[in-house]
Formats: structure tokens, sequence, C-alpha cells
């Protein structure tokens, strides 16, 4: 579904950064609970990511194939949102509709000049060249706004060429979301060139993993790709001053710098993470999967800037499955963080298919 994030990189070798070497948490049970039901009309999508928002559990997705084309004749979308009901084996996904055909919504739409050129470059005899071109918003989770019922969304904007299976990222930013019913709203900066939308250019980010308000900062990590691996890093700025480039922070491990190159590798995750404080711990819990690999895995930490522990494997997916982006879903955690659950999206055997699994997990402190 995602190729930037795991087929382009399995002919690089692997790094690891240093971390702690103590392990974050104590694991107990690890349960696989099967495929999380989705409309019948979502062939398949990853970057499953989720917070409750909006009085609801919402989920946010990546690259979203559909079964039947929706009113614009597509049937490839590269985002979408739902709502989640029910709670372990029973969790159901359900989507607003975003048009007359049924076809989910898009969460960030393509900005007209996006949509423009999208347009020119699809399908096999396009108007312009390279055919099947195209720009696409990958979102990360959103991030409650204390305070109001509205919820910031970071995401990062790629261009791909689909024929090539050629994925570049372009930048990244953040949009505001004011309603579920409604998509988020992109911020106007002004920054990055022909692309007005953008706080970080591509070099400086991408800024779009786990966010988390505290202290009245928001924060998020960045978590680029380097032969393989994920070092992840961290940035914050006040809650009303998120949408300028010059209010932004990045800590280098023992201050916030101004400058995103000063930033500090905290530990090595995964090309999608999630990050939660979790009571029973009494820690922040990061879940990811491990690159080039079938474990998924947990470290935890006394603060968002470390120091971070060293990695637990919390379950060893099936040969089957691809786990790329495992994480766990904060907001649906039981006994104050004892038992949490995970998901990870793998291929099935339709064409660009995917299904959503669902894994439950009881963790405890560090013995």
């Amino acid at each position: 579904m995602r190729p930037s994030r795991w087929s382009l990189l399995s002919t690089l070798p692997l790094l690891v950064m240093a971390c702690g070497s103590d392990p974050g948490v104590t694991l107990g049970a690890a349960e696989d609970l099967g495929t999380v039901s989705q409309a019948p009309n979502i062939r398949g999508r990853d970057g499953a990511l989720s917070t409750r928002v909006f009085g609801r559990s919402v989920w946010t997705f990546g690259d979203t194939v559909l079964e039947d084309a929706d009113a614009r004749g597509e049937n490839w979308h590269h985002n979408s949102y739902a709502s989640a009901t029910g709670t372990g084996a029973a969790l159901t996904l359900t989507d607003p509709p975003g048009d007359a055909t049924g076809a989910p919504a898009y969460l960030l739409p393509p900005a007209p000049d996006e949509q423009a050129f999208n347009d020119a470059h699809a399908g096999e005899d396009c108007e312009q060249t390279p055919c099947r071109a195209r720009f696409a918003v990958w979102p990360g989770r959103a991030v409650a706004i204390p305070g109001t019922d509205e919820a910031l969304v970071f995401f990062e904007l790629i261009y791909a060429e689909v024929g090539d299976f050629a994925f570049e990222g372009v930048g990244s930013s953040v949009a505001r979301w004011r309603a579920y019913d409604a998509p988020a709203e992109r911020v106007e900066v002004g920054r990055v060139a022909d692309h007005s939308t953008l706080i970080w250019e591509a070099d400086e980010g991408p800024w779009s993993h786990a966010p988390i308000v505290e202290g009245g900062f928001v924060h998020v990590f960045s978590c680029p790709s380097s032969f393989g691996a994920h070092a992840c890093r961290i940035a914050r700025a006040k809650l009303d001053a998120y949408d300028a480039f010059e209010d932004w922070r990045y800590y280098d491990g023992d201050k916030w710098v101004a400058d995103p190159d000063d930033a500090t590798d905290l530990f090595d995750g995964g090309s999608i993470i999630e990050v939660s404080y979790v009571e029973h711990l009494d820690a922040y819990l990061l879940v990811y999967s491990a690159p080039f690999s079938h474990d998924v895995m947990a470290r935890t930490a006394p603060a968002l800037t470390g120091p971070w522990s060293g990695a637990t494997k919390l379950f060893e997916a099936p040969e089957e499955h691809a786990p790329y982006d495992a994480v766990h879903h904060p907001e649906l955690e039981e006994e104050g963080g004892r038992v949490q659950y995970v998901t990870y999206s793998t291929p099935t055997e339709e064409f660009l298919g995917s299904e959503l699994r669902l894994w439950r997990v009881e963790l405890d402190p560090p013995e």
C-alpha cells in the first residue's frame, strides 16, 4: 500500500542507533484478535492511527483503495478517516460518506493545484506526462486541542509516480480540524515554494508522527528513513503558535533550539509510531514495528525527551503478515493502560487489498 515505507527500503542495510539497554516493560499475554471490521467498499488501507476527539474514537489512514469508484470515477484515495465502536474483537470502523456513491470522505482533500496536477496526470493516457503521477497527503493521527472541540492533524505531502513505484517527500505541516463531518483545513504558511500550506521542507522533517499536547505545547516527532533505519527526533510549539516555522523548537539533547538540523536522535523507531502516556507504567509508551522484521516493539521513557528504554518485543506477527505500520491505540486502553490494543495492516490476496489486524497486549512496569 505504501511502497516508500516498506518495499522500497527492503534492499537497504539496517542501521540501529544506540538506546537504553534496560527493558521498558514486562510483557504479559499477547493475543491476535483477528480482523477489524470495516466498510465493504474498503479494499485496503494502511497507517491506522487513532485518538479520542469529537467525543469518539477517530481513526486516520493513508492510501485507501476502494472496491467501487467514487463520484469522480476514482477508486484510490490518498487518505481517509473513520470512527470506531465496540471493543476488543467486536471493534468496528465506520466511515463518514464523502459523496453520493458512499465512498469514504477525505480527511485532507487535495489542494486545488494538487487536484489539477493529479487530474492532468491521471490514467495511462494522460494529458501530461509522466502518467499516473500524483500528489498525496498522508496524515498522522489527530490530537485534540484542550479547551476546544477541535483538533490538529499533522501530515506529510508526497509526490508519487505510481507506475514506477517512486515516492518522494515534499514537506510536512499541520491542519486544523473543526468538525468530524467536515475535512481538516490546511494552514496557509507561504514558506515553501509552490506548496503554500507546508511549514517544513522535505529535508527538515517529516514532522508528522505521534503528536502530543503537554504543558501548553504541541509536540510532534520526526522519524525519517536513513538507510532503512528510523531515528526519531522531537519538536514543539506553543498551542497558539503552531502554524509558523519560526515558532517551532527542536530538542538537541539538552535544550530546545530553533534549527531543526540540531535536533538529536532520541530512539530508533519505525516508519510509523505511536506515543502516549500510560498511567499503569507511569511512563510514556512507544509502539512500532522493527524495520525488516515481523517483530512489534515497545519502549518507554519518563519524559517525551527521554531517556528512552531498550526495546521489548510485544509479539511477532505471523510470517504471512507484514506489520510495518504497527501502533497502539491509546483511547482503547484498559485498566489504566495495562491492557493495550495494537493494530497493523497486512496484504490480502486481492490486488492492492489489505486487512487491519488487532492484537490485545498486557503490559506491566519492568521487574
